[in-house]
């Protein structure tokens, strides 16, 4: 279980850390082509859905189907990104506020679960509200949803590497298996 926990926390980590990297780069460019964004944003979405689809598939105890699932939702989300370059930018906004409402919840869900993480539902309620407002908003400026999105991301982020931080003291203070 020690393992596992470690584990599931470095996975955290590393998605908390591109969530991040993710984030300043958009922050950095405000005025990014929809191009250049796209690429960004598919390199993002298919390095953590590799990172959560291959830490789960890895360590296949307790509930490791949660972050398979959102391992996949993000490849596909990555690859849909770069397959249709041309779509509309309403198309785009759908797959992103889609990805953000079931990523969301999802982490609210995993948040409750055992020690009530509340980092890691802060992080989830964080993605859901960015994908509703995405939903509710489909015109708004492209420079405006550009700088939500890098600020939604660095928060989350934020968030998921305190939240990994935190599972892995907690994994440090159970005992090793035998």
């Amino acid at each position: 279980m020690k393992n596992d926990m470690q584990a599931a926390a470095s996975a955290l980590g590393v998605w908390g850390v591109l969530s991040v990297i993710f984030g300043v780069l958009i922050l950095a460019w405000p005025s990014i082509t929809v191009k250049v964004f796209l690429i960004i944003l598919g390199i993002y979405l298919l390095s953590v859905g590799v990172v959560m689809l291959v830490g789960s598939l890895m360590n296949r105890e307790g509930r490791w189907v949660g972050h398979a699932l959102v391992g996949v939702l993000s490849v596909v989300a990555g690859m849909y990104v770069f397959a249709h370059p041309q779509s509309s930018a309403l198309v785009l906004l759908s797959v992103v506020a889609i990805w953000a409402v079931a990523v969301g919840l999802l982490q609210i869900v995993a948040g409750f679960e055992g020690r009530n993480n509340w980092l890691l539902i802060f992080a989830g309620f964080v993605y859901t509200l960015f994908g509703f407002y995405i939903f509710a908003n489909p015109k708004g400026g492209a420079i405006a949803l550009i700088w939500l999105i890098g600020l939604t991301t660095i928060a989350a982020g934020i968030s998921l590497v305190v939240a990994a931080v935190e599972a892995n003291s907690a994994a440090k203070q159970l005992p090793a298996r035998r």
